[in-house]
Parts: C-alpha cells; structure tokens; sequence
C-alpha cells in the first residue's frame, strides 16, 4: 500500500472493483472518498453515529422487487483516535435493524466487505448479521491480443430470446450465489430474480447480451456485460455481469468468456472483472486458463427482521 495514505484511505482503497491497480492505490482511494461524498451531499445516503459512523442507502428497486425495504451499508467510518470501534460498530447496526423494524415492520439489510477490513467484518458478525456469500474478483488486461475463438460463433441477444434466457438462467442454479445462498430468499425467488436479471440485461441494463450462434438450436446459454464502469487514469474498467450455461452448451463458459473478452476489446477496454463465489472451482479454473489474474475478495452479510 502506499505509505503516504490514511489508515482511513487505505481502507477506502480496498472497497472500489479497481483494488487490484496496487500501483494507482492514491487515485483509487481519492474516488472513492469523492463518490461518497456525492453521495453523502445528494442525500441518497444516509449515516447514524458520531465519532463512528455507518453509511447506509435504501434500494428503491430491490425494495419493490422483493416487496420488502432493503437497505445497503455501503462503509464504515470512525476517527483516528478510536482503537477499536468493533463495539460501536456493532451498536449502530442493531439500533438500525431497529429503527427499520420500528418504520417498516419487515426489512432485509446487507453489506459487501473487502477482506482486509477486518474490523467491520467481525463487528457484522458481533452485531448479528450472517455470512451469505465469500466472493472472488479476478481481472483481465491486453485484451485487444486476443485471437478469436475458433469455430465459436456468437451474436447479440434480442428481445425474441428473452423467454429461452430466462429459462436458462434458472435451470442454471448456482446454490452459492447471494440469493440462492440466503435463507431469507426461497429458490423459487431466487430463480424468478435472475430470470427477470437476464431480461433487463436484454432490454439494456447491461451493454451486451452474446449467445451462442452456431447452430439452429435455442441458444443455451449466455453472458452479460458492461463495458463501462468506471475509469482511473485512462484505463477503463468493464465487468462480466452475469453468465448461465444449460446442459445443451456444457462446456460453452469458456468459449463465451473469451467472446466476451474479444467483445470488450473491441470497445476500448482496458481490463474486464470477473466476480464468482469462492465455492465456484470451475469458473475460477476457466478464468485462469484465459489469462485471468485474482484481484480482490470479499465477503457478503446480511440480516432481515
């Protein structure tokens, strides 16, 4: 890390997707201080304590989805001077489970944790909130040197095959992932919200939606991304979002990754993020043999009332 930031900085660091740029460490760290901020500033996010805060935001979308408030703690804040605010930490996360009991009756709370932030992930357990999920995010450069995928033909999903992707994405399960992982979320709701994720990914939520082409058969499978997510010092970040693979495709992750790729590079890209579970040894395999390097982790908790 660099020397010259905060203990405060270095911990902002560790929660942007572009950690993994251990050499941009002071630039990283700067927006995501500037994000939060803006946030803070917009309204859009809100903070209990004093001398230790929690930041936190109500998702309007999950919320209605689910039929039930959903709340994300975005970060943790406390002054130089405290030692230890595990404690603290702990309190302001049930006097908050109770004020969302006390406004809402129901509610659903979660919170992404990079792994070095050790304090606030015991501080989760301490105040009662339950490991969902460890996740793994490898990254992937150069990628206008990739040659093309040999007798693999891929084209962009429409919207006819909205209801074949659907299909596919809940034949699909993966038992690790946050929602099927989460007793709070039945399979059937599982299913039914990637289902409706694909969908939304087709009408635009992601950039582009490639399935296979290479016969006259129903797709089978997919992948999404987003060619954009953000920048630091002229390399753009883009993201696999989400990818499922029926029996009838077994073994077209591979060839669907690498299309992917080659699709990012074409854009511009710099690098691309891939995040699994750390419980998906197949799709960590895949990653590495196309060149794929691990970039961070972190850890998923959540509580509902």
């Amino acid at each position: 890390m660099d020397s010259g930031l905060s203990p405060f900085q270095q911990r902002a660091f560790f929660y942007s997707p572009f950690s993994f740029w251990r050499d941009q460490t002071a630039e990283i760290s700067t927006a995501v201080l500037n994000e939060l901020t803006a946030s803070q500033e917009s309204g859009s996010l809100e903070s209990r304590g004093n001398t230790v805060r929690i930041w936190f935001k109500k998702l309007d979308w999950d919320s209605n989805y689910f039929q039930c408030p959903t709340v994300r703690l975005d970060f943790v804040e406390w002054d130089s001077q405290i030692q230890d605010p595990r404690s603290e930490i702990a309190k302001l996360i049930l006097d908050l489970k109770q004020e969302l009991i006390e406004k809402y009756q129901r509610f659903y709370l979660f919170s992404e944790v990079p792994s070095e932030d050790k304090l606030v992930l015991q501080a989760l357990g301490q105040a009662g909130m339950r490991l969902v999920e460890t996740r793994l995010t490898y990254y992937r450069g150069q990628l206008d040197q990739l040659p093309p995928e040999n007798g693999f033909r891929v084209r962009k999903a429409v919207e006819a095959d909205i209801p074949h992707l659907r299909q596919v994405a809940k034949i699909a399960r993966n038992d690790f992932d946050r929602f099927h992982a989460d007793p709070f979320f039945s399979s059937e709701t599982a299913d039914e919200f990637l289902a409706e994720y694909v969908e939304q990914c087709v009408r635009g939520l992601t950039d582009v939606v490639l399935v296979p082409d290479i016969d006259m058969n129903p797709p089978g499978a997919f992948i999404c991304g987003s060619a954009n997510i953000g920048s630091v010092n002229g390399n753009t970040l883009g993201r696999l979002v989400l990818t499922a693979v029926d029996e009838s495709r077994r073994g077209g992750y591979k060839k669907l990754n690498h299309s992917l790729l080659q699709w990012m590079g074409q854009q511009g890209v710099s690098c691309i993020v891939n995040t699994t579970q750390s419980t998906n040894r197949a799709v960590i395999h895949v990653s590495e043999s196309l060149g794929y390097k691990y970039g961070r982790s972190t850890h998923l908790f959540a509580v509902d009332g």
